[in-house]
């Protein structure tokens, strides 16, 4: 019997990853408008917010429904095999809730709340199929990245409060301060799925990553295994300054950049970077 890895559109595993490790992906929907789209397969990072320059209203996203995960977990069923899959925090969506649903129906289904979003999802993932193609059962699988997912560490550079403001996650207060003030927050989430704010940078963008970037690198007891150098979109020569920076590090074994897809670009908005390691 062989163990299928799947996860939501939110693990950013793309473009080519997801594919390469044999990972199914179950897409958010993307709304804009009245229109909706199927993230990443009918719309991408770069699209997003072509309207919002115009409306100032932000898209919206929305968890797949049961039928989408029951589709993929029947497939893998018919085919003799069990599923593990990685959902994103369920205190942000609905998409772990709709997974359970559709995995009622089946018994070879395991679904995992990772707590997290984004490439720190997607490093479980992988951390799953590292374990599938060792040969562990779906059920090793899960119990050892429901142990794992406590280790993830997720700090959250954000250039602007704007797009948190839009989505109601701070207020017109706090955002004036933060540009008053060219305060730039560093978010952390933890192994619960809560978001604080634990450190504020001052200065412009790019000495501001840098710094960002060393103070995630001076945290102690790192995962040498991978590490996520991910962004919602920003200055390409920066961004390889900072993946720079964590490689010549000498932390990790294996440093991977990923393009953060539609549900954490709409959250958070362009010029976002986070690095997404595990503690060890």
């Amino acid at each position: 019997m062989a163990v299928l890895i799947s996860a939501d559109s939110a693990c950013d595993l793309f473009p080519d990853l997801y594919k390469q490790r044999g990972i199914a992906i179950v897409p958010l929907s993307i709304n804009i408008g009245e229109k909706s789209y199927k993230d990443v397969f009918e719309i991408g990072p770069d699209e997003l917010f072509q309207d919002y320059k115009r409306t100032k209203k932000l898209p919206k996203t929305a968890a797949p429904p049961p039928v989408d995960f029951f589709e993929v977990f029947r497939k893998a069923a018919e085919n003799g095999d069990s599923v593990v899959h990685l959902a994103m925090n369920a205190k942000f969506s609905s998409s772990y809730q709709n997974a359970c649903i559709a995995a009622q129906e089946f018994d070879n289904v395991r679904v995992i709340n990772t707590y997290t979003l984004s490439s720190a999802q997607g490093l479980l993932a992988l951390r799953a199929a590292d374990m599938r193609d060792a040969g562990l059962s779906a059920d090793e699988i899960y119990e050892r990245i429901e142990r794992d997912k406590k280790k993830i560490r997720a700090y959250v550079l954000l250039d602007t409060l704007e797009f948190a403001y839009r989505g109601g996650r701070a207020t017109m207060l706090q955002m004036f301060g933060a540009n008053l003030l060219k305060l730039r927050p560093c978010l952390f989430l933890n192994n619960q799925g809560d978001l604080s704010v634990c450190k504020k940078f001052r200065g412009n963008f790019r000495q501001v990553c840098k710094e960002y970037a060393r103070f995630v690198l001076s945290q102690p007891n790192p995962d040498s295994e991978r590490v996520f150098v991910t962004t919602t979109g920003m200055d390409r020569g920066l961004f390889d300054d900072i993946t720079a920076l964590v490689r010549d590090s000498g932390k990790f074994r294996e440093v991977l950049n990923s393009r953060a897809g539609c549900a954490m670009t709409t959250h958070t908005g362009p010029n976002t970077l986070v690095i997404f390691y595990m503690e060890k």
